[in-house]
């Protein structure tokens, strides 16, 4: 049975049956502390995703016009996965489970449509509309997996 996060998962396998001390405990506190933030941002995510993907898109398009028409929706439902599994890693505090799940299909499937840059400026375009939309606090939350993706699409 999983934990929380990976983070709690590794203190409860490493104590091995006794009691956790208060280092060890340290994940599950700054896990707690954090909660309403995290709830706010997963929230925020779900409600305005569709709203921030579409915008992305469509200023894709001013410059990739022909992507769009021919590959919109699928680059639609690509962008709403990522930050469907974005907002359940906030939740959760737990980057392993984003980078572990989502980024590995995502490098996968445009490395074989060779369409690293385009995605790159999407994506760009997704964290500005991010940036401009959510309190100062939630993007802080955000901006860590946008750039993970950023960095996973500009290793190519």
């Amino acid at each position: 049975m999983h934990a929380l996060n990976y983070k709690l998962d590794k203190s409860i396998l490493d104590a091995d049956g006794r009691y956790l001390d208060s280092q060890e405990l340290y994940p599950l506190e700054s896990y707690i502390q954090s909660y309403s933030l995290r709830l706010s941002a997963y929230q925020h995510l779900q409600q305005h995703g569709d709203k921030l993907v579409i915008y992305a898109l469509r200023k894709l398009a001013q410059l990739y016009p022909e992507l769009i028409q021919q590959h919109g929706p699928r680059c639609k439902y690509d962008m709403t996965e990522v930050l469907r599994y974005i907002a359940l890693s906030i939740l959760r505090d737990d980057e392993l489970l984003f980078k572990e799940q989502m980024l590995g299909w995502l490098d996968t499937i445009l490395l074989a449509h060779k369409r690293n840059n385009q995605c790159r400026q999407a994506y760009q375009n997704l964290q500005e509309a991010i940036a401009a939309n959510f309190v100062a606090a939630e993007t802080g939350l955000i901006r860590p997996y946008l750039d993970l993706t950023l960095h996973t699409l500009e290793s190519h």
